[in-house]
């Protein structure tokens, strides 16, 4: 079993390595936190709550779904507001509240970004019959819920001993965990 787990590491590793990969899954939702410096991926996360809801939502209902500040809320529906992307209504129940709902144009730029997720999906796992799709979904989510069960840091010699670039030719990096 050792050489064929090593082999599936292996495995991972190659497809880990491949930058078109690791750049279109980043920037799926749930990917990575708040977003970086410009907060780009928290305007997605923010953008595609947005298009799942056709009433809108408050900025205390975006804040909890998101699990996110509501300042950190404010800031990024001020910035897609900026560039036309959302807009802010009142809110017919509570006049101390407004609505935050897609424009037009947030609609527009948010279906061009899901067809393109569609488009990659469909070339990345389309000449996987839908048999396989399902296998591979049912093991990946297999192997995700036996991720979060493993303690890392115990399959780890003392971090100071592991080498800086590389593991003596061996094409090994040092682990980020």
């Amino acid at each position: 079993m050792t050489e064929s787990s090593r082999d599936l590491l292996k495995s991972f590793g190659k497809l880990l390595q491949n930058r078109a990969f690791l750049m279109a899954v980043s920037h799926q939702p749930g990917m990575g936190e708040h977003g970086g410096p410009g907060g780009g991926r928290g305007q997605m996360r923010l953008l595609q709550l947005l298009s799942q809801s056709t009433t809108g939502l408050t900025n205390a209902e975006i804040a909890e779904i998101l699990d996110i500040r509501p300042s950190s809320v404010s800031a990024t529906i001020s910035r897609l507001v900026d560039m036309g992307l959302a807009e802010r209504l009142p809110n017919p129940t509570d006049k101390r509240a407004v609505i935050v709902k897609l424009s037009d144009r947030g609609k527009e730029m948010f279906d061009q970004y899901d067809k393109r997720v569609d488009d990659w999906s469909d070339k990345l796992f389309g000449d996987l019959s839908a048999e396989e799709q399902a296998q591979l979904e049912h093991l990946l989510t297999k192997l995700n819920h036996h991720v979060d069960d493993v303690n890392w840091h115990d399959m780890m010699p003392d971090n100071h001993h592991w080498p800086h670039h590389g593991m003596g030719g061996m094409g090994m990096g040092r682990p980020h965990f």
